[in-house]
C-alpha cells in the first residue's frame, strides 16, 4: 500500500523507505525488515547499504547488522569489494572489512 513518504528502487531484494523523517527498508512483500530509524538509507550493494544516522555514514547488512561504523562523512556503493569514503575530511577508499585507506 502507498503509506510511505517516499520509497527509493529494489536492490538485492530490499527498498529503502522513509516514514515521516526516517528510513528502513522493506522486502518485496512489503514488509518491514530493517526498522525505520536512519536519517537516510541508500541501496545495497555487495551485501551492503550505506545508511546515515546523526550526520555520519556507515553500512548495514541485510538483516540490519551496522558492519562498518557509522563515523564517516560522506561515502558512496561498494563496487568490486570497496568504496570510497571521507572521514574527517580526508578522501579515502573502505574494504568490506571497514579498513579506510586515505587517498594518496
Amino acid at each position: 500500500p502507498l503509506q510511505y513518504d517516499n520509497a527509493r528502487c529494489f536492490s538485492e531484494g530490499l527498498a529503502a523507505v522513509k516514514l515521516g523523517s526516517k528510513y528502513g527498508f522493506i522486502d518485496k512483500c512489503g514488509r518491514i525488515v530493517i526498522s525505520l530509524k536512519y536519517d537516510d538509507a541508500y541501496f545495497f550493494s555487495e551485501g551492503l547499504a550505506s545508511v546515515e544516522l546523526n550526520g555520519k555514514c556507515g553500512y548495514i547488512d541485510k538483516s540490519g547488522k551496522e558492519v562498518i561504523p557509522l563515523k564517516y562523512d560522506y561515502v558512496y556503493s561498494f563496487s568490486n569489494g570497496q568504496t570510497s569514503a571521507m572521514l574527517n575530511g580526508e578522501w579515502g577508499y573502505i574494504d568490506k572489512q571497514g579498513n579506510f585507506t586515505p587517498d594518496k
